[in-house]
């Protein structure tokens, strides 16, 4: 987790690679003339990138239904479902009927190719999900005619050419990683301009002076960091740097740092490492100290969480984003 460089911790990159965060692009769905369809919660993180035309989308929580166009892409946190449709009209009918691929592979809604668009999800190891989960709020809209968005454009296109290509050599490996740098484009497009009303605490990595304040937790998680030394950083008084940390994170600086040493400490534990290393990797020279925090965390001893860590493996959720149940 600490740089090997000098450069100062990018929170984002720091916990993407904390989650061994893996975006797959799962498939293109082409819809045309009159559809809606309802994609039902998975309890994963999916994203739908329109490529071509625009269709309306809906979820529980918005006041209405709103526009998606090419170029734009859409993060879901799997906790409501989604709908898209060819008219708004048409939202409140929309079924979870299964879908039909045609010769090409493609998912088809309706009759034509009025809309398309790339569907993916991020592939996480299931002991780690709930971080990212509770970190992104149920969705995000990142509009293709925003400065930040402007590598999304030549990413999709990108992708929309290489899925054309079924006999380039590499073409698997260009895909993957097309599709992770869509997926990051797309969160540092949305932190750009995050409302600070949005539910998750993601939010707060795209505020320039939390963001001073994050890195520095990030490059030294074992440090004994004070309120006053992080508001430092951040350049702010004690008092407002304090408020503004736990309205955008949700909880207050120092409980962070606690919770991303307890995340660090499960991810010693998990390697192998006995209590007495993992407490020393996360700054604790107390092992009843170290104890207490992680199970305050993490719900549980970290003792017990050591010898029940090992069988557990990365989810094998499979390709089919338009399937019955997914989106």
């Amino acid at each position: 987790m600490l740089n090997s460089s000098k450069l100062p911790a990018d929170p984002l990159s720091d916990l993407l690679n904390f989650l061994q965060a893996r975006c797959d692009l799962t498939g293109r769905l082409v819809a045309g003339a009159t559809w809606a369809r309802r994609f039902a919660n998975l309890h994963a993180i999916k994203f739908c990138a329109a490529t071509e035309g625009a269709c309306w989308y809906f979820m529980d929580g918005l006041p209405e239904p709103a526009i998606l166009e090419a170029g734009d892409v859409l993060v879901t946190n799997g906790t409501r479902s989604l709908i898209l449709a060819s008219d708004s009209s048409l939202v409140a009918g929309a079924t979870t009927a299964p879908l039909k691929r045609d010769d090409d592979g493609q998912y088809r809604l309706g009759q034509g190719s009025d809309f398309a668009m790339l569907g993916g999800m991020v592939q996480i190891d299931a002991d780690r999900q709930a971080l990212l989960l509770s970190g992104l709020p149920p969705l995000i809209h990142v509009r293709g005619t925003t400065k930040e968005a402007a590598p999304l454009s030549w990413l999709l296109e990108q992708l929309v050419r290489e899925m054309k290509l079924e006999d380039q050599p590499g073409r698997t490996i260009v895909i993957a990683g097309l599709t992770q740098l869509l997926f990051v484009q797309t969160l540092r497009a949305y932190l750009a301009h995050a409302p600070n009303g949005d539910e998750g605490w993601l939010k707060g990595f795209g505020d320039h002076r939390l963001a001073i304040a994050l890195s520095s937790i990030h490059s030294e998680p074992s440090r004994s960091w004070s309120l006053e030394e992080l508001a430092r950083e951040a350049n702010m008084s004690r008092t407002s740097f304090a408020v503004r940390f736990r309205e955008m994170m949700g909880v207050p600086p120092l409980t962070y740092l606690t919770q991303w040493r307890m995340h660090l400490a499960r991810r010693e534990l998990r390697a192998g490492a006995s209590i007495s290393e993992a407490a020393a990797a996360v700054g604790y020279t107390s092992e009843s100290a170290f104890s207490s925090a992680f199970k305050r965390v993490m719900n549980m001893a970290p003792g017990q969480y050591r010898r029940t860590a090992e069988g557990k493996t990365m989810g094998t959720r499979t390709a089919a984003p338009f399937a019955t149940h997914d989106c």
